[in-house]
């Protein structure tokens, strides 16, 4: 018969390492979003933005998002309000995009920036073409 300490520290590397492999595969599924022509468009155009730059200060770093809630929002071509925690040495916030496939390359079609001391207020920075000409 198996020790009830052998069954606890069996029990315990499998926890760990069941625990290590989700968060690899985490990291990976980031990455390979993070590796995205539009996640890369999208995030130079907000380290571009002077309002941006100005508010959450030099360098802008993008944190880890949530894959399973973000994951639901692409389809058809389309990605619709992508959130992406960012912080720069002032301050943090959220930063969401809106993105579209057109004649096979992604285009970054609204931006806006959510900072953390401000949750009610966001600063637009690219608004989509209708928008643009009201």
């Amino acid at each position: 018969m198996v020790s009830l300490k052998t069954l606890t520290k069996t029990a315990t590397y499998i926890a760990i390492g069941g625990i290590t492999c989700a968060m690899i595969m985490k990291v990976k599924l980031e990455d390979k979003i993070r590796s995205q022509p539009y996640y890369k468009e999208s995030l130079k155009l907000l380290r571009s933005h002077p309002g941006a730059v100005q508010l959450l200060g030099e360098p802008i770093k993008d944190l880890s998002f949530d894959y399973g809630e973000e994951s639901r929002k692409f389809g058809g071509g389309r990605i619709d309000s992508f959130a992406v925690p960012v912080r720069g040495p002032k301050t943090r916030g959220k930063y969401y995009f809106w993105a579209e496939m057109q004649d096979e390359r992604w285009v970054i079609r609204r931006a806006e920036l959510e900072l953390k001391n401000e949750p009610d207020r966001r600063l637009m920075i690219r608004a989509e073409e209708s928008q643009a000409k009201e």
